[in-house]
């Protein structure tokens, strides 16, 4: 009888003073292993384990880390939750380099095959003289529509002498540069669409000097034939690309030959 009353625990002083009671044993532990014995560091709390902050991901030192980031630990085959991801074979560095960026880009005003054809046909009109094309190109439009020389004060020079005369060649340069930008920048739409729509603001200035809107047909036309020629009528997809090509040339220079000319009226 004495023995049992010695195991048993003497109240402290504050428990007899105060009448603390003493804290009951924690129940909700759970072993995670089940061969060795029971230390403090081998018990969770149970309410740990349940707790959604933490269940999301085994093993994470961050309960920040977003649903990318664990995915990336993850099956790299396989988006995460909500997330767009582009689908990868290997996360290595290598094959990271390789893999194309997803960046969507503006739209192109020609297709792929266009572009393709048309850098093939400049490289062979260049081989035959490309700088004969702008020649070429302004020829034709003098021809097609007489009263655009003034325009240019080539209004006293004869026909059979345009091509020699100063100011007929440095206008005519600008059909030649005008193409190798377009081919230099071809996969570039929005570097196109503003240089044209800049040569077409500058045409405003012409306006006291007689220049009309519908000239912008006489220079698709003339441009579009003068592509036809140096294809020889033979690629019909590549003549249908120059189409393509001149319309939106066209289209972009007299949208900035309108903008300019509403500014300047209406202010």
């Amino acid at each position: 009888m004495g023995a049992d009353q010695s195991k048993k625990q003497k109240p402290t002083l504050a428990e007899m003073r105060y009448k603390i009671e003493r804290p009951p044993p924690r129940k909700n532990k759970v072993r995670v292993s089940k061969t060795d014995p029971p230390r403090d560091e081998e018990m969770l709390d149970v309410s740990m384990v349940q707790s959604p902050s933490c269940s999301y991901m085994e093993g994470s030192v961050d309960s920040g880390v977003s649903a990318m980031d664990a995915h990336s630990e993850g099956d790299p085959g396989e988006p995460g939750p909500s997330t767009s991801v582009c689908p990868v074979k290997s996360t290595s560095y290598e094959s990271a380099l390789a893999r194309p960026l997803c960046v969507e880009r503006v739209s192109h005003f020609l297709t792929r095959r266009e572009r393709i054809l048309l850098e093939h046909s400049w490289k062979k009109c260049k081989k035959t003289g490309s700088e004969h094309v702008g020649s070429k190109i302004f020829l034709m439009v003098l021809t097609a529509q007489p009263d655009i020389k003034p325009i240019f004060g080539l209004e006293k020079i004869p026909q059979g002498r345009l091509k020699y005369d100063p100011r007929f060649r440095q206008h005519a340069q600008v059909f030649t540069r005008s193409f190798e930008y377009v081919i230099k920048n071809i996969e570039f739409p929005e570097k196109i669409e503003q240089h044209f729509e800049s040569l077409g603001r500058r045409h405003v200035a012409f306006q006291g000097r007689g220049f009309d809107p519908i000239y912008w047909e006489t220079f698709a036309e003339c441009m579009t034939q003068a592509a036809v020629e140096w294809e020889a009528h033979k690629q019909r997809l590549t003549l249908s690309a120059w189409r393509t090509l001149v319309s939106n040339i066209i289209t972009f220079m007299r949208r900035g030959f309108d903008e300019e000319n509403g500014k300047r009226k209406y202010g």
